[in-house]
């Protein structure tokens, strides 16, 4: 696979906001995401119309953890696209095809505007933690991959950190 993970808050910037004393996963904990049918291309054709950009793939993840560091599972199609040079798009909400009854869960993804020729895609999971805290939390990770030419879709688990502002 020709795929590469930046992690860290640096390069997302969300609307969550999580509490100092909330419990969090460290980077080596083993909660893992499920990206699947991963598409992202650039149009091409003709030189005098602008670039324009895609993603479309499915992400979820299994349930983790427990008490107030559970983390729901959630399962969500996501589908974009970008424009300008560099590409970007703002953050849009991906279909939640599965939940655990966390009525505010969501799932979002954006195209970053990096100067490269990879696709810096941002893939984000915001809830409320359900405990007595009632605090939203996010998780967030950044895919960085080839703009696709010809590669059918693909399939890979990434790490996901938890974000704070």
């Amino acid at each position: 696979m020709l795929f590469n993970l930046l992690l860290g808050s640096a390069a997302v910037t969300t609307a969550a906001s999580v509490p100092r004393n909330t419990p969090r996963l460290a980077a080596t904990d083993e909660y893992i995401w499920q990206i699947a049918k991963w598409q992202a291309g650039e149009s091409h054709g003709n030189p005098a119309t602008p670039i324009t950009g895609w993603y479309d793939f499915n992400v979820s993840a299994a349930e983790y953890g427990q008490g107030a560091a559970r983390i729901p599972p959630f399962a969500a199609h996501c589908e974009g696209v970008a424009d300008g040079r560099p590409l970007a798009s703002e953050y849009a909400g991906c279909t939640l095809t599965a939940a655990d009854g966390t009525s505010s869960a969501s799932v979002s993804a954006r195209v970053l505007p990096e100067q490269d020729v990879q696709a810096h895609i941002a893939i984000s999971y915001v809830f409320d933690s359900n405990d007595e805290s009632s605090t939203e939390r996010n998780f967030t990770v950044v895919v960085v991959e080839d703009w696709a030419r010809e590669r059918p879709p693909h399939d890979f688990t990434v790490q996901p950190t938890e974000t704070q502002n």
